[in-house]
């Protein structure tokens, strides 16, 4: 929603790793696209930034304590709107993983993977308003 000045915030995006220099690239990455990103170093942590107006999650499907997958259904039981934007990034995929994202219904992303292809997903995310026509 545009703030008094008709600016639109940008949207934030939790994104979820345990690998510190993952989560540190993205963000960097994530903030010249004009995203407002959000790091958690694991699930624990994630869970407690949730009610902090998350638009979307990036969620590594491999991680310890908890996989990506189960996070995903734990966030989205609290915060519905986060099952049409969660992307999943993994270096593992095996037929488990595969099926275990298939389930969630969610797009996923193989590391490595171009910077491009995952912000082109999470804008996919967003779309923008259709432009208006000027009537003549």
């Amino acid at each position: 929603m545009p703030d008094s000045l008709g600016t639109v915030p940008a949207a934030r995006v939790l994104i979820v790793d345990d690998e510190p220099a993952i989560c540190s690239a993205l963000s960097h990455l994530l903030r010249r696209a004009g995203f407002d990103p959000v790091i958690a170093l694991g699930p624990p942590e994630a869970e407690l930034l949730l009610s902090a107006g998350i638009d979307a999650m990036v969620l590594d499907l491999r991680m310890p304590h908890m996989r990506g997958d189960v996070f995903f259904y734990l966030a989205t039981a609290r915060f519905p709107h986060l099952r049409r934007r969660t992307l999943f990034i993994t270096g593992d995929i095996t037929s488990d993983a595969e099926r275990m994202i298939t389930h969630t219904g969610c797009a996923y992303l193989e590391k490595p993977f171009q910077n491009a292809e995952l912000i082109a997903a999470l804008r996919r995310f967003f779309p923008q308003p259709e432009a208006r026509e000027v009537a003549r």
